[in-house]
């Protein structure tokens, strides 16, 4: 989930700095000039803009509150906020304007002076969104927090996957602890990628290749009470000579039960997948 920012054309020259200045920052960003095309239906687009953002962030100038439309985008976003609670809406305050009456009440991120000053205050409320290090998701009545890390350890490129999973009722959890670890190949690869910038790139692809890998798809794993399960597989990359070698560990902790955990490595993967495509559908390199 991104956020839509809704502003007077006239501002426009800011409004794409800010956005190129989030993007940057790894926040996903709903712009009308980057996702109208020709012959899309006005206000159906921005409907779903404003539908599918989890934050909405009304640039404020003299502007802005002169503008009918600008005023409805406003307002679509307020009532999203009310309805269901499943917007944040942020104002940006350009220059000294009359505030609406609805956004009075709000803090406001202040771009009047500095704008790294005002992107800070701005980003304090958009860092949640923006961190692909850390997360939750649902998977068959769990609730699952994860951390998604990776750099070098020992000289070698190291990716980590802890999730920790339990029910809101119940007395224990288990933990699931997913590493995995590249040759001197894989580590040179990485290396490569982060003096081009593009670091992202080995997590994401070792991601995916948990993912398709067809042992790893199909395993079940089966956690019992006073026994840590673990797995361990190496992958192997015939055209490039890359390897990396997986370890997988789960312990149930809390409460004993009596009950045994089976789960499928597959909806982890999956689930994360969606998450980080979720967050950063709007994100442009």
């Amino acid at each position: 989930m991104g956020v839509f920012i809704s502003y007077s054309s006239k501002d426009k020259s800011f409004v794409e700095k800010l956005s190129n200045k989030l993007v940057e920052n790894r926040v996903g960003v709903w712009l009308d000039k980057w996702e109208m095309k020709p012959g899309d239906s006005l206000i159906d687009k921005i409907q779903n803009g404003i539908e599918d953002s989890s934050h909405l962030l009304v640039v404020l100038s003299k502007n802005y509150v002169e503008s009918e439309w600008c005023r409805k985008e406003q307002n679509a976003g307020l009532i999203k906020e009310i309805d269901n609670k499943q917007v944040v809406v942020i104002p940006i305050l350009l220059e000294d304007c009359t505030l609406p009456m609805f956004l009075r009440e709000k803090v406001y991120a202040d771009f009047r002076g500095d704008f790294d000053t005002g992107f800070t205050e701005l980003f304090r409320s958009l860092s949640m969104i923006a961190n692909d290090h850390m997360g939750r998701f649902y998977n068959n009545g769990l609730v699952v927090d994860f951390a998604f890390n990776w750099g070098i350890v020992d000289d070698s490129f190291v990716l980590y996957l802890d999730f920790i999973n339990f029910l809101d009722k119940a007395e224990r959890t288990f933990l699931l602890q997913v590493e995995v670890k590249g040759n001197d190949v894989a580590t040179e690869r990485f290396n490569e990628q982060v003096k081009i910038g593009r670091e992202w790139l080995m997590p994401e692809t070792v991601l995916l290749t948990l993912h398709e890998h067809p042992i790893l798809n199909a395993l079940n794993i089966r956690i019992i009470n006073d026994q840590p399960y673990f797995y361990r597989i190496g992958i192997k990359d015939i055209s490039t000579e890359q390897i990396f070698y997986v370890t997988i560990r789960g312990v149930l902790m809390g409460k004993d039960d009596g009950n045994d955990v089976l789960v499928h490595f597959s909806d982890y993967t999956q689930n994360i997948m969606d998450d980080r495509k979720e967050r950063f559908s709007g994100y442009r390199r």
